[in-house]
């Protein structure tokens, strides 16, 4: 049996009782469902010199993963639709179900990330690596980056004087803590070196947070006629409290991408770190796939969350073909 064949015979429900062993915790089920969903959908391939199967094996126990678990190698790394392809070799003295098979498997093919998209980010990250950068290098170029696409596109990114106090609090606490630290580390005197120290920290507070919120307006962008104006989403900017959470369905059927992302949020825990009072919502579909008016009871869901305010934006994005892709920002 393949890797893909072991998929198409276990459903989603039956892996999710194994997602916390393997993962550590339950917070990514919709990211595990959306991994298994798009790996469903791949069609299998392997050329020459691909490793043609994965031996599923009981995995040596150590110190900070004492319970008996499985493993499954080689898997990661590999292009998924390799992956898919091989054969999956059980060991004799593996005594597991089909399902936990398939969670082992799910967890090393999502290992370099859940989805092309994750897998792109990783290694736009790696690039900075190797360019030698420091990670306060990394945040000071994605936030100008930010900050260049959202002026072009004719908003305005308040400084790090307007935004301060928005952080302040959180800023603060993180000083006071790094003061006491400093306490026990008597080479550390030189004022010039302790401000030095508190600038470069309220700049990072600045550009995690331009990220951040400007990564959400990124996925609005460009702004259409019947979108959210750029000023309007310019103002999430200045609000106390942010989460932003991005999914794309993976059905190969126009008809059924609402419904999978409806299950995705109500059953799978999309919106794993809550919901705030407001919400803004962009919805990105193909030209040859409207959005129809069936479709709005995905907004519906969403709205019910949400006691405040909920705007939203319909987006054409003809790479999505009968796929529908769902950008929530929730904010108060």
């Amino acid at each position: 049996m393949t890797y893909s064949e072991l998929l198409h015979s276990v459903s989603f429900d039956e892996i999710m009782p194994y997602i916390e062993k393997y993962h550590g915790h339950t917070g990514c089920t919709a990211l595990y469902k959306t991994h298994y969903d798009m790996l469903r959908l791949l069609t299998p391939h392997r050329e020459e010199g691909d490793n043609a199967t994965a031996t599923i094996s009981n995995a040596e126990l150590y110190h900070t993963w004492e319970e008996p678990h499985l493993d499954g190698f080689p898997l990661e790394g590999d292009l998924w639709e390799v992956s898919l392809a091989k054969e999956l070799i059980i060991e004799p003295d593996v005594d597991a179900t089909p399902a936990e098979i398939a969670m082992c498997c799910l967890w090393h093919t999502s290992f370099f990330g859940f989805t092309p998209e994750q897998v792109d980010e990783l290694e736009v990250k790696e690039g900075y690596y190797i360019r030698d950068l420091l990670d306060a290098d990394i945040i000071r170029d994605k936030a100008a980056r930010i900050i260049r696409l959202v002026e072009e596109a004719g908003g305005k990114v308040p400084s790090k004087r307007e935004m301060f106090p928005l952080f302040r609090k959180e800023y603060r606490v993180d000083i006071a803590r790094q003061k006491r630290a400093r306490l026990q580390m008597p080479l550390i005197k030189n004022p010039k070196k302790t401000k030095g120290i508190e600038r470069r920290k309220s700049d990072r507070y600045y550009r995690e947070r331009i990220i951040s919120i400007g990564t959400f307006i990124k996925a609005c962008l460009p702004v259409q006629t019947e979108g959210i104006p750029i000023d309007d989403l310019c103002k999430l900017f200045y609000i106390n409290h942010f989460r932003f959470y991005e999914y794309l369905s993976y059905t190969g059927n126009f008809q059924k991408r609402t419904s999978w992302m409806m299950e995705l949020i109500e059953k799978y825990d999309a919106f794993r770190d809550g919901t705030l009072a407001n919400a803004m919502v962009c919805l990105a579909v193909a030209s040859e796939h409207p959005f129809a008016e069936s479709e709005h009871a995905l907004l519906n869901q969403i709205a019910a969350l949400c006691p405040g305010k909920m705007t939203y934006m319909i987006k054409t994005d003809e790479k999505l073909g009968e796929e529908i892709k769902m950008t929530v920002a929730f904010y108060e």
